[in-house]
């Protein structure tokens, strides 16, 4: 095989299609990357990881620790950070292993492993976190607008939860068939590939690529868009001039509305982060001959990446718990470095030891009594 011949599948293998199959016309060629747009990816990448893995292990970290965090929408915050660590865990590593190695994999059996599941781990975080997504969104709904109803109950958005994985792990476990072994031109590589007939299985990439985009992208958004109108809608009509709102009301009100714009931020930005992968993803597998040149194919890549490193963030923007719990975290950190030096440098001091053991205690008790007022 020629090298000529290679590249392009490297990009098809990068986002899960066939973009240069023999008998299938198509004008563009995937050149590969310069250097410096290797160093700079790389810099993004180890930025998003770290971002998106301890961002997100700190959220569930806070929900797990303070009482006063662990309520259901909460917990359903708990599952996209699971998932978005999932994903920086799977497909970062997998992006990267393409930026430097094409389609180079591991020979063996610990090969054949990560060539399937990378892959399936990788769509299945994705899938969950759109449908974790439409989930929270729906919480929000019955909250706002059918407040006459009973709160989701708490087994409800248990059996939803286990959905959000159920659903895409059934979805992409063809991840688990198609990605293959393949020794060609004395190298082992790792390629989709439903059949052996090459031009037959791109056929049946098309229809894969549209299910995928239907189930978890387009209907997703499509619900989304519809409850959050209904939502806005609604807080709209209680807003009447003259009307007269208790400060009970008024606060639950006020809560709702940061909730809202937060998920509605949440949303905006999967939607545009992952956009331009959608149209990259069907642009090569169509050959609709429109093409980019690699540092913008790649640089997309990127953008679509970054999406779980910026979900801790925009809860730590509007959510006032979240930013009363980690502060509360940094300060009792903090506290326990200078309680260990002091305990420390008590121990070279006579008698000093048990009173600086005693001191320790009595801070931290304080500390735990003062955890509920902490978090507000």
């Amino acid at each position: 095989m020629s090298q000529e011949t290679r590249k392009p599948r490297t990009l098809s293998m990068f986002i899960g299609s066939n973009s240069s199959i023999p008998g299938v016309s198509n004008e563009c060629s995937f050149q590969p990357a310069t250097l410096s747009l290797k160093i700079g990816l790389t810099i993004a990448y180890v930025i998003i990881f770290f971002i998106g893995f301890f961002g997100n292990a700190m959220i569930i970290f806070l929900v797990n620790h303070y009482p006063e965090l662990k309520t259901t929408f909460n917990i359903l915050i708990v599952n996209m950070a699971a998932s978005d660590i999932l994903d920086v865990i799977t497909a970062i590593p997998l992006s990267l292993t393409y930026l430097y190695e094409s389609v180079r994999w591991f020979p063996g059996g610990f090969g054949v492993f990560l060539c399937k599941s990378l892959p399936f781990l990788a769509y299945t975080s994705i899938g969950s976190s759109i449908l974790t997504l439409t989930v929270m969104t729906y919480d929000r709904y019955h909250a706002v607008v059918r407040t006459m109803r009973r709160p989701l109950a708490f087994r409800l958005i248990v059996t939803a939860i286990v959905s959000t994985w159920v659903i895409p792990a059934v979805v992409f476990a063809s991840e688990l068939y198609k990605y293959k072994l393949y020794h060609e031109s004395g190298q082992v590589i790792c390629a989709p590939r439903w059949v052996d007939d090459l031009l037959a299985s791109h056929e049946i990439t098309k229809y894969e690529m549209i299910i995928r985009f239907v189930l978890f992208y387009l209907i997703p958004l499509l619900v989304m868009t519809v409850l959050y109108s209904k939502i806005v809608l609604r807080m709209w009509k209680r807003r009447a001039p003259g009307e007269h709102i208790d400060k009970n009301r008024q606060r639950i009100e006020m809560q709702n509305r940061k909730v809202i714009i937060m998920l509605i931020t949440v949303v905006t930005i999967f939607a545009l982060c992952w956009l331009p992968v959608q149209a990259t993803h069907f642009l090569l597998t169509f050959n609709l001959n429109i093409c980019l040149s690699t540092s913008l194919t790649l640089t997309l890549f990127v953008v679509s990446h970054a999406y779980p490193a910026i979900n801790p963030c925009l809860y730590l923007i509007f959510n006032e718990n979240f930013r009363g719990a980690f502060r509360h975290q940094l300060r009792k950190s903090q506290r326990s470095k200078r309680l260990s030096v002091t305990v420390s440098n008590g121990t070279h001091k006579s008698g000093s030891h048990a009173v600086g053991a005693t001191e320790c205690h009595r801070l931290l008790a304080l500390d735990r009594y003062k955890t509920r007022e902490s978090v507000v």
